[in-house]
């Protein structure tokens, strides 16, 4: 048997969580870590062995795949799960762990020295053998579109970012190759899920959705071609979109797409390692804009050379563009990223430091942290005290 908690979705409190949990009484306990997160996620293992001594304890998510010994200092915390956990997590729960020397894709201690020891790197999945969610483990009335309000689930067809932005951890995760699911795959859950949980609202998870053209051409005639109403957002970047396709998504149901935007100037962009330009952000936001779809637009402000002047032209982009929703975050080298290495290098940062993208975390040259974050909160102010964005 199988339970799923989504404890911040339902209100779930630590103390319902610990009635839930003896009730239950779980030979295995798996949940996600993030790293703003990181102190509280992990210090849930020693609140599942207080409960159910017994039980296996596995922590997975991106900070924990880049520093697995981090996560197993807690000694509540048998194993680790590094990358893509559903086959890392199945085995784990079919083997002994006297065998854990034989999974891919763990760190645990070694029983005889108590040392972190690390097994290989799983193979990923295949495209076709990524699994759909099993949304029957969980009520989903708490989920609601934003915006809208209404029910919706996430449906993710494509795994892998072949980019190189130097503040992401999606390649760690879920590496550098595109792997798309079937097409005929992901329209069958989605119409699975429209009978079975009466949504019509989807958000089409990836990093980058409109990654291959043709494949997202084909998943929007898909849904067409069966008569799907259905309603939808994704995330894209600027060079990834033309009139043809986005045409294509708006008769599929694309209502808003999320473009990451990251900087209104071009040697900012430059150094990130994102490869596109102010230009092509301005393009893609206005062919979005024609076709009356939605726009949200996502900046990242103190990136490595950053200035004032450049988070000037950051504001002044998103003020210019016809946004409907504008993030501005701070930039936070994450562990595993390549900004990480960069932060670490030339003392950005502070050791051990639980990097969020609330708070800036780096002191850049002639840029402090302290800065960055004031000028984001007064770029809340500018894009959303505008009449037209207080109308909306």
């Amino acid at each position: 048997m199988v339970k799923v908690f989504d404890c911040p979705a339902v209100g779930l409190d630590r103390a319902r969580l610990e009635v839930l949990t003896k009730r239950f009484q779980p030979d295995f306990a798996f949940w996600t870590t993030a790293t703003p997160t990181l102190n509280d996620d992990l210090n849930l293992a020693g609140f599942i062995k207080k409960n159910v001594p017994a039980a296996v304890t596995g922590v997975f998510g991106t900070h924990v795949t880049a520093l697995p010994e981090v996560a197993l200092t807690n000694p509540s915390i048998d194993v680790v799960i590094r990358r893509e956990p559903e086959q890392t997590i199945r085995e784990i729960c079919l083997q002994d762990p006297d065998d854990w020397e034989g999974i891919d894709g763990i760190s645990f201690r070694d029983r005889e020295t108590g040392r972190p020891r690390h097994n290989l790197d799983r193979a990923l999945l295949r495209p076709e053998d990524i699994p759909s969610p099993a949304w029957r483990y969980l009520d989903i009335t708490p989920y609601r579109l934003p915006l809208k309000g209404r029910p919706f689930l996430i449906v993710a067809p494509i795994r892998g970012c072949p980019y190189a932005c130097n503040f992401c951890t999606a390649p760690l995760y879920y590496g550098k190759k595109l792997r798309k699911r079937p097409v005929r795959t992901i329209v069958d859950e989605i119409e699975s899920n429209i009978k079975r949980f009466k949504v019509k609202d989807f958000f089409i998870w990836a990093d980058t959705f409109t990654a291959d053209r043709g494949y997202v051409k084909e998943f929007s005639r898909e849904i067409t071609t069966r008569g799907l109403k259905i309603s939808w957002t994704c995330n894209s970047r600027v060079d990834t979109v033309d009139r043809e396709m986005i045409s294509l998504m708006k008769e599929a149901g694309l209502w808003m797409i999320s473009f990451g935007l990251e900087s209104g100037n071009n040697e900012v962009l430059e150094q990130t390692g994102k490869k596109i330009t102010v230009e092509q952000s301005k393009v893609a936001v206005s062919i979005a804009h024609e076709f009356g779809i939605k726009t949200s637009g996502h900046f990242v402000l103190g990136l490595p050379g950053e200035t004032e002047a450049s988070m000037r032209d950051t504001l002044t982009l998103a003020l210019d563009l016809p946004l409907d929703i504008a993030q501005f975050y701070a930039a936070a080298p994450f562990p595993g990223t390549s900004l990480y290495d960069l932060a670490s290098k030339k003392g950005w940062i502070e050791p051990d430091f639980l990097f969020s993208q609330d708070h800036a975390a780096m002191d850049l040259p002639g840029l402090p942290g302290q800065r960055v974050d004031a000028f984001r909160r007064y770029a809340y102010r500018r894009f959303y005290g505008r009449p037209k964005a207080i109308r909306k």
